[in-house]
């Protein structure tokens, strides 16, 4: 229990636009520099995962999101700087995806994981995804 407690916990966004996903490359000023991973972040003190994930895709993308759906959770590192990620299944409700917070976005077959520069655990989703 105690080192779930000192565990870092954030949320990310599988949305789909027919076979295709949505991922997105992070800023070269951000930890894992120009790295590809599914939307989301840090799920912020007293704050729920649902409401962590549709704060971070509005601030990133500035889109609204729903039908949020539990898929898979993955644990990156260990101890102290472990960090637990809930993944979901999502839909765009309204907007248009635009790079807000992110140095680019890209709709990609699951299946072409290979071809991007991935953070491990999003690619060990996007294996799975593939597999499904």
């Amino acid at each position: 229990m105690g080192e779930e407690k000192m565990t870092a916990k954030a949320c990310a966004a599988i949305m789909r636009r027919g076979s295709k996903v949505l991922v997105t490359k992070r800023k070269s000023s951000q930890t894992f520099p120009l790295k590809w991973e599914f939307p989301g972040g840090h799920i912020e003190p007293n704050e729920s995962r649902e409401s962590c994930l549709r704060r971070e895709i509005k601030e990133e993308l500035g889109v609204q999101i729903t039908a949020l759906k539990p898929y898979c959770t993955r644990r990156y590192g260990s101890g102290e700087n472990a960090l637990l990620i809930y993944y979901y299944l999502c839909r765009i409700a309204s907007g248009r995806v635009r790079k807000l917070e992110v140095k680019d976005f890209k709709w990609i077959e699951p299946s072409q994981h290979e071809d991007y520069d991935f953070i491990s655990t999003d690619r060990s989703v996007l294996q799975k995804l593939s597999s499904v």
